[in-house]
């Protein structure tokens, strides 16, 4: 996903990318059930705010897990040729 600064349609400059796997079944059709697994866990890297405190100083860390669960299941890192082609792709005049 990018997120680009446009004027009048034409790109000026990329503000955030963010890579992310799209999981999908034998017959090449979104997963659903992964989808939405991916979802889920997605929702789960925010600190609730309904959590109560521990006694004894202990941090509730379940966001954090979910976080590295999330990244390792529905993120991708690209290498930086992969990248570098990305942005060209995005600025190429046709």
């Amino acid at each position: 996903m990018v997120v680009l600064q446009v004027a009048g349609k034409r790109p000026l400059s990329i503000m955030h990318i963010d890579y992310f796997l799209i999981p999908f079944d034998a017959k090449g059709r979104l997963n659903k059930k992964e989808w939405e697994r991916g979802i889920r866990l997605a929702l789960e890297l925010m600190p609730s705010v309904l959590r109560q405190e521990h006694p004894n100083g202990v941090i509730d860390a379940q966001h954090r897990f979910a976080k590295r669960r999330y990244d390792h299941e529905f993120k991708w890192k690209p290498s930086r040729k992969i990248e570098e082609a990305i942005v060209s792709e995005v600025f190429r005049v046709k």
